[in-house]
């Protein structure tokens, strides 16, 4: 037994490493975009009984008589395989009440598989003991590609928010993956495990990032995020919009700070479903927001605005909006500058309006 434990602890060694290592972080960090948390968990679940189903079955290889075990080791594995893809997959999509369509490959692939404890439909043994895959032998690593192709195209989405980096974080997790599943399918071996692990690693230290540039009340960019932005597409900004809310205090004392924090969320909601690969929308203060907006005209900047502040109307919340195009020798401090003394302008007109006048002498 100890000569197996020893061989065992050998042939993973990093894999375990990384899954005890893992699981420690994620234990230690539960608060991290709690919906997630799941999937990431999952991934780390699936990788770690792979190891174990993996080298289990590599030892029932060697005695005919415990074909039984053999057989429910290996369903394990090809049932594990697609779902630890899945787990990556649920990590980078929206998070929707459909989400659960998601397991209908993986659910199909288990009842394929398991009809090796009766049919070789999937795979089987021959009287030699040797392994064959049935016609349907490739289902599993099917619909893992099938997975796999899911995270790139939630990766495309991605793209679309400007998210560079993670965009090639991601497409390499898909790569490595794909290889090891071939590798798997045709050479056999623990290729997959240790794609998931490096693969679930990576995404933690994208959510974490992400977490660290995102407001937590509306879910868009910081202002930690707007600075380091503003330095990374230096070259690609072609205009800034301010954007802040009338009357939230109004609203607050009025109201209550509940009623201004769902107002606030409304904006980020707005901004967000207006922005684009192009525009990049910030909360950058209490009620102050802004918009980068990359390789724009000035029709597309102002149709953008238009469409946030139409929006909002329909909420009946107003802002304040101001957008300041950049010349080649401005740099972007004073198209801030500038964007903001016109939000400025913008907002006292607003308060300035008789009506506001008098409402505000009434409520005295």
């Amino acid at each position: 037994m100890s000569a197996i434990l020893l061989d065992f602890f050998d042939r993973n060694f990093i894999t375990l490493y990384l899954i005890i290592g893992f699981s420690l972080v994620l234990s230690m960090h539960r608060r991290i975009r709690e919906v997630k948390m799941p999937f990431l968990w999952l991934a780390t679940i699936c990788a770690a009984v792979l190891v174990v189903a993996d080298y289990a079955e590599m030892l029932c290889a060697e005695n005919p008589s415990l074909r039984f075990w053999r057989t429910l080791l290996s369903v394990t594995g090809y049932i594990i395989r697609p779902i630890s893809a899945l787990s990556l997959v649920l990590v980078v999509t929206p998070e929707t009440e459909k989400q659960w369509v998601l397991w209908v490959p993986a659910m199909f692939n288990a009842a394929i598989v398991t009809t090796a404890f009766f049919s070789p439909v999937a795979f089987g043994f021959n009287e030699s003991y040797e392994f064959f895959r049935g016609p349907l032998g490739y289902t599993p690593f099917i619909i893992s590609f099938f997975y796999i192709f899911l995270v790139v195209w939630a990766t495309l989405r991605k793209y679309q928010e400007g998210r560079i980096w993670e965009v090639w974080m991601l497409y390499m997790c898909a790569a490595v993956s794909v290889v090891a599943a071939i590798l798997d399918a045709i050479a056999g071996g623990e290729h997959a495990t240790q794609a998931i692990m490096g693969s679930v690693i990576f995404f933690y230290f994208i959510i974490r990032s992400q977490d660290t540039d995102r407001d937590a009340l509306t879910k868009l960019r910081n202002r930690k995020s707007f600075y380091e932005d503003t330095d990374y597409f230096q070259s690609q900004i072609s205009a800034v919009a301010s954007i802040d809310m009338n009357g939230l205090k109004r609203l607050n004392d009025f109201m209550g700070h509940d009623a201004g924090d769902q107002a606030l969320r409304a904006i980020g909601e707005c901004m967000d479903d207006a922005a684009s690969r192009n525009a990049i929308p910030y909360r950058v203060g209490g009620d102050e927001f802004m918009i980068l907006f990359l390789k724009s005209s000035e029709e597309t900047v102002a149709a953008t605005l238009e469409k946030i502040r139409l929006a909002l109307k329909e909420k009946n919340i107003s802002i304040a909006m101001g957008f300041a195009m950049r010349d080649d020798n401005e740099d972007i401090d004073t198209l801030c500058k500038i964007s903001d003394e016109r939000m400025y302008e913008s907002k006292a007109i607003y308060y300035n309006r008789p009506d506001f006048n008098r409402r505000r002498n009434n409520n005295r």
